[in-house]
């Protein structure tokens, strides 16, 4: 389907190809001098895992299989300290590579992991999840979880990211619902076309149309902010109150990133006039993502984001809507996340 760049400066630091069948392409960049590679991978993805271990033994490389909790349990220090270890026992050099095959909890600690072992060896993603593909896998931020949503991690590029269509196509609704909010935010903060492809045909949009145009919108924020000092901020739209609610309710991502949005853009009608509130939120329920949350105490969600890695010395920074891809950052006060919480039933 295409090819995308991530550039900094200019020179390009990650190719991200997008295709069916993908896989059967080779995998990891030429470069005569590796000779390893180790596929961290997660069980639901093993399968796939398993096709890429092949693929690259037959390009004559020696490959190590590891695998790594699902979701948030494999992003701890403790994941992370086994995959040293683990690397160490294979014999991995800094002219190897680390491939990731699974979702974003996997492309997150792998990232993690080769940008810190040997300080720092090659990374490739393969996504299996269409979060994965259109947010955790692309951009270089990696991260695993200590007190808080990732709170440790670097900023460093896989050289390239793999994402095979195929894949998604057969991922179960479920999946597919969770990975439609991301890329729903995608087009909410930059391509209302996206927004309107969702509004007409829900959870059965065109998935190569979808990954696409949310894959080309990150691309060309991060390209222009890698380190998050201005507009690479706007992706965190629906993430400020979101990741609170996903630690505290214990939901998935794609779920809290949904009623993150909804609090969101509760706060952006009343700051910054934003008009379509009612239509985002219709949006969201059109692919049966939660528009509210119910048991979750307040105090502990306030808490959260008091630690969450997004508030800087001025205090906590939050992406609004002016309108449809017109987003803005912010900073906001206790009233107001009193409002955001207010709208999604945090009481």
């Amino acid at each position: 389907m295409g090819t995308h760049v991530i550039s900094e400066a200019g020179d390009p630091v990650c190719e991200i190809v997008i295709a069916g069948g993908a896989l059967a392409d080779p995998v990891v960049p030429e470069r005569g001098s590796r000779r390893r590679v180790a596929v961290l991978t997660q069980p639901g993805a093993h399968a796939v895992a398993g096709l890429v271990a092949d693929r690259l033994r037959r390009d004559g490389l020696e490959v190590g299989v590891l695998e790594l909790p699902d979701r948030d349990a494999a992003k701890t220090m403790a994941v992370v300290e086994r995959c040293y270890h683990d690397l160490t026992t294979l014999g991995l050099t800094r002219d190897d590579t680390v491939v990731a095959v699974g979702g974003g909890a996997v492309t997150d600690v792998a990232g993690f992991v080769a940008a810190t072992y040997l300080r720092g060896v090659e990374a490739v993603a393969v996504p299996t999840t269409l979060v994965g593909a259109v947010d955790a896998a692309i951009g270089g931020k990696t991260g695993i979880n200590v007190g808080g949503k990732n709170l440790v991690g670097v900023f460093r590029h896989p050289v390239r990211v793999v994402i095979d269509t195929d894949l998604l196509e057969a991922l179960p609704e479920e999946l597919v619902r969770e990975g439609a909010a991301e890329a729903l935010k995608a087009g909410l903060i930059a391509d209302p076309y996206l927004v309107e492809l969702y509004e007409r045909d829900g959870l059965v949009a065109p998935m190569g149309e979808v990954v696409e145009r949310a894959v080309a919108v990150k691309v060309r924020i991060v390209s222009a902010d890698f380190r998050e000092t201005g507009p690479r901020a706007w992706l965190n739209y629906g993430h400020t109150v979101g990741h609170g609610v996903e630690v505290a309710g214990r939901l998935s991502h794609g779920d809290a990133v949904a009623i993150g949005m909804v609090a969101e853009g509760a706060v952006s009608a009343a700051l910054v006039g934003f008009r379509d509130e009612a239509r985002q939120r219709r949006a969201i329920l059109r692919l049966g993502l939660p528009a509210a949350v119910s048991g979750i105490h307040p105090a502990e969600v306030r808490r959260l984001m008091r630690l969450d890695k997004k508030r800087t010395g001025d205090g906590l920074r939050m992406t609004l809507l002016r309108e449809i891809g017109d987003p803005v950052l912010t900073h906001v006060d206790s009233d107001t996340v009193d409002m955001a919480l207010h709208a999604i039933g945090v009481v």
